[in-house]
């Protein structure tokens, strides 16, 4: 029986370069996958961190459908569905005086979220009405790790939008994933404590194939490339790196796979794909 699954997305790469092998392997086995992005509009009169950021990306007119573009051009290399919900992505929102929310780049990692309720509550807004959320198996979500303001904006937003429908087994469908490239970074180092302490770690093998089509979607995110890791060889090196990361003990890999971790409430066969795998790992 093929199913349908969501990734919501903060910005217009992240759930790519999160799970883009995971997705891949979840369209190779006959499954549908959307992935809705939060944060895919700009505003008028940019902030001095936001035109530095534009720099560093390489675009010189309409950033933000260049980066659209990109995003579909990536997801369409995978074969899957793409929805932009169009709220502000933190560089471009302003404060109720007109100041930038944020004016330098530290900013942007404060997980301060009682100053950003206006904002997750639009957030969760946009996702309850623009998405009909039980029409997904599952829902997949960032852990927000790193603490990236939209990250964490997005995992809250998700949870209550989740929560509010009626139907109690829609907030059981949804599943964290792993932030990359914040993950790799590995400066984030309480996450596990603080952002996943009553979820279950969940194994996933995939083939190296599923590899090697994540890569190349996140190729097409070429605005992204010089911020995240300054070229593409770096790119690549870590990726591949991190996906031969985990080796639980007492699961068997074939030679051409490697294992994806993702974190969920309930029990491993509730997530699609899951490797069984000892109870002691």
């Amino acid at each position: 029986m093929n199913h349908h699954y969501l990734f919501v997305s903060a910005h217009l790469d992240d759930a790519i370069i999160s799970c883009g092998d995971y997705i891949d392997s979840l369209v190779r086995a006959g499954h549908r996958v959307t992935v809705a992005t939060v944060f895919t509009d700009t505003g008028t009169d940019l902030s001095q961190l936001a035109r530095i950021l534009h720099k560093k990306f390489g675009l010189s007119t309409d950033v933000m459908k260049a980066r659209r573009e990109e995003d579909l051009n990536a997801c369409g290399l995978l074969g899957v569905d793409t929805i932009h919900l169009d709220l502000q992505e933190c560089i471009y929102r302003k404060d109720r005086s007109g100041s930038p929310s944020y004016k330098k780049l530290e900013d942007l990692f404060r997980g301060d979220y009682e100053t950003k309720l206006d904002v997750i509550s639009k957030a969760a807004e946009v996702l309850s009405t623009r998405l009909c959320l039980t029409d997904y198996d599952r829902i997949y979500i960032p852990l927000a790790i790193g603490r990236h303001v939209d990250h964490g904006i997005v995992r809250i937003a998700s949870e209550q939008a989740t929560q509010s429908i009626s139907d109690l087994e829609v907030s059981s469908r949804l599943i964290y994933y792993e932030d990359l490239p914040y993950l790799i970074y590995g400066q984030d180092t309480q996450w596990e404590i603080d952002l996943a302490h009553n979820l279950h770690p969940v194994y996933i093998s995939l083939p190296r194939c599923s590899l090697k089509q994540k890569t190349a979607a996140i190729l097409a995110y070429q605005s992204q490339i010089r911020l995240l890791w300054h070229s593409r060889r770096e790119m690549l090196r870590q990726v591949v790196q991190h996906a031969h990361k985990y080796r639980p003990p007492g699961l068997r890999l074939e030679p051409s796979t490697y294992c994806f971790r993702l974190h969920a409430v309930g029990a491993p066969d509730h997530v699609p794909l899951a490797t069984h795998v000892p109870a002691n790992f």
